[in-house]
């Protein structure tokens, strides 16, 4: 064939240049990305968990089934572990896989439009003497300027309690009991009156014109199971929630949180076609209101108590906040205990879909409890500089041992996991 007959046909010829020319521009693009724009990091380690994995076993309960990640080493075996589900204490029964850690794609020039925020997931170059070259991944928690205290496993900027947006909350409240999996532990259960427990659901047969209360007894600790050990602080900050439905004309329904001497409760009475709802601290009526529901004696419930706040929720829809202004030497150094319980009045009820949440807990110590040490974690951070904290605090270098990371450090603000495929997910 001829280059006549290419013409007739409308080929056209092959030039090298132009694939050459095409190949460096998308070369050049793509470092420009990379420089510029955006840029992939793999989470070399646990310090984010269970917000972003490092390298980690994938493991399977022995008793249960179960799966859930445990930090690995160079080993082709797991560490011990403690289940989250069924609380089955052990280590993995056979050879496991070795998995890399979280990959997340980090905007490098989100900064020059806007200043870091508190509570971002940011990546910096190490501040430590002889690790400059690393990257380092944490949650930003302290900004210029600030005296930052750690207490009780609660942030204070200046002196005062820091509330967390509803979307990073979301991400840091962690499992500690669940009565939708099959597995999940009732034996800390504990009735004085008339509830039974079956199967992870709460039961209330008979009436009673006497408050009969049913308490979960298991120590609510700081513990990950991602780190296969307890955890060793109480944590007072609790979210509580389930599904109920009540019997009776005259049924009242309380979920709650005790945390040392106080009493933190959301108390739900219905009547024909409304829902009223009170919170109360100590018995004493702290708020409430009246809601119009489609079925005000079956519903979804939650109550969380979290940075010094009480959040209610009815059929996923917030019926009662209040933000409360807490000081930090109104804060005692530790919580000694902290449960959670429902109760339930001159009616017959069913509780499903049980769940306790706890908070994350940033301890003032990595080396020991917080009821081992002398008084809580204060910094004073500087203009131009930054502090940072590991979610997973029991075992995280971070603020706490190395200080401050100065501005020219600061690399970006991570916004979405992309890998594994499981875990996709944008990060706050």
């Amino acid at each position: 064939m001829t280059k006549g007959d290419d013409k007739k046909q409308g080929k056209k010829p092959f030039r090298l240049q132009e694939h050459i020319e095409w190949i460096a521009m998308a070369w050049v693009l793509a470092l420009t990305v990379k420089c510029f724009v955006v840029e992939a990091y793999q989470i070399p380690s646990g310090s984010m968990a269970p917000t972003l994995y490092g390298r980690h076993y994938r493991v399977d309960c022995p008793q249960c089934g179960e799966g859930f990640n445990v930090r690995g080493g160079d080993g082709d075996f797991a560490t011990s572990h403690i289940c989250p589900v069924c609380e089955k204490e052990g280590s993995s029964t056979g050879r496991v896989r070795l998995r890399g850690g979280d990959r997340i794609l980090v905007a490098k020039d989100l900064y020059w439009l806007a200043p870091p925020k508190r509570w971002d997931v940011f990546v910096f170059k190490s501040p430590e003497e002889g690790h400059q070259t690393q990257n380092f991944v944490k949650r930003l928690v302290g900004m210029p300027g600030e005296t930052l205290t750690l207490k009780d496993g609660q942030v204070f900027v200046d002196g005062v309690i820091v509330h967390k947006p509803e979307r990073v909350q979301k991400q840091l409240w962690q499992d500690v009991y669940d009565s939708r999996h099959s597995a999940a532990a009732t034996e800390y259960w504990r009735s004085g009156g008339e509830w039974e427990v079956k199967e992870g659901k709460l039961l209330l047969a008979q009436e009673s014109e006497l408050w009969q209360t049913v308490e979960y007894e298991r120590p609510i600790l700081d513990y990950y199971s991602y780190n296969g050990r307890e955890g060793e602080n109480v944590v007072g900050d609790v979210l509580v929630g389930g599904h109920v439905k009540l019997e009776g004309d005259r049924a009242s329904f309380a979920a709650g949180v005790w945390r040392d001497d106080e009493t933190i409760k959301a108390v739900f009475t219905p009547t024909i076609d409304t829902l009223t709802v009170e919170l109360r601290r100590n018995e004493d009526l702290v708020r409430s209101m009246r809601s119009i529901i489609t079925s005000p004696r079956e519903f979804d419930f939650s109550l969380a108590v979290v940075d010094g706040t009480q959040k209610i929720k009815v059929n996923g829809v917030y019926v009662i906040e209040n933000v409360e202004k807490v000081a930090v030497d109104d804060t005692p150094l530790y919580t000694k205990s902290s449960r959670a319980f429902f109760s339930g009045v001159r009616g017959k009820m069913f509780v499903s879909d049980v769940e306790i949440k706890r908070d994350v807990y940033y301890r003032s110590s990595l080396i020991r409890p917080d009821y081992l040490v002398q008084g809580p974690f204060v910094h004073e951070i500087g203009e131009g500089e930054y502090l940072g904290l590991g979610d997973n605090s029991p075992i995280s270098s971070d603020g706490r041992v190395w200080g401050v990371v100065p501005a020219e450090n600061v690399l970006g603000k991570a916004f979405v996991l992309f890998w594994p495929p499981s875990r996709v997910k944008a990060v706050f």
